[in-house]
């Protein structure tokens, strides 16, 4: 093999591999680290699992120092208690006899706490910045009529997540979400308001990327009723209240100390 070469794969292996390893120095100043799986006389055998599968046969005359260190692959994701930071990227269909929107994205970030391997506490606010009503809804005070057809909408969500597998040593971990929100919905341009609480209820599943970062997604049913109004500035009671129903699938990251 052209030296050069030898030496470019050499530092390869190097760059790779874990900050504690095993250490082989050759006599021409090259370095190999990573696990010694084999130690005679005559050769050292040294390779960087998991990071590069090809191990290295170095005649011991060539080697000039050998450096034996713990050896520690990169740490697995821990499912323990602490702190969480997600966001979320939320595709919606909605349903209702009186304001149903169409498909439309929203935005999620959140705070949580996973108090118990099993149990997690979750808030955060989902936002949609452009639903567009399925037929305009139409609401009068006998004097003045007004018809709504563009909305955006903020949700204050509180929810947890059981982990019915987490002694399992599974590497994506499957949950249950049940929880509540309160809903804002505000017709585009008009100054006025809706505004109500649900219930919702779910399930997803989370995945490690690294030890902290992991990837998230979910569906989630969502069921909310608006019984609130701010009309020409006064508020008042929606008779009858309007009923929708929310179906959410969602793709997300998460940060976990």
């Amino acid at each position: 093999m052209d030296p050069r070469r030898f030496r470019f794969i050499a530092f390869l292996a190097l760059a790779l591999s874990p900050a504690l390893a095993d250490q082989v120095i050759m006599k021409d100043g090259t370095v190999y680290k990573g696990k010694i799986q084999v130690d005679t006389d005559k050769a050292v055998l040294i390779g960087n699992p998991p990071f590069d599968p090809t191990a290295y046969l170095l005649k011991t005359e060539d080697i000039e120092k050998i450096i034996y260190e713990e050896y520690h692959p990169n740490p697995p994701s821990e499912r323990k208690r602490g702190f969480t930071a997600e966001g979320r990227v939320n595709g919606h269909v909605s349903s209702s006899d009186e304001l149903s929107y169409g498909t439309a994205a929203s935005l999620y970030a959140g705070l949580g706490f996973r108090v118990h391997p099993a149990l997690e506490i979750n808030g955060g606010i989902d936002w949609s910045p452009a639903l567009r009503a399925s037929d305009p809804f139409s609401v009068s005070d006998g004097t003045t009529t007004r018809r709504y057809q563009d909305f955006w909408k903020y949700s204050a969500v509180f929810s947890a997540r059981v982990y019915p597998f987490y002694q399992k040593p599974w590497k994506t971990e499957p949950y249950f979400t049940a929880g509540y929100s309160w809903s804002h919905q505000i017709p585009k341009a008009s100054g006025d308001s809706l505004s109500g609480s649900g219930w919702l209820i779910g399930f997803g599943a989370i995945r490690p990327l690294t030890t902290h970062v992991f990837l998230e997604s979910r569906f989630v049913f969502e069921k909310t009723t608006l019984d609130t109004i701010q009309f020409l500035g006064h508020e008042g009671g929606i008779q009858p209240n309007v009923e929708q129903r929310d179906y959410a699938l969602s793709m997300g990251v998460s940060y976990r100390l």
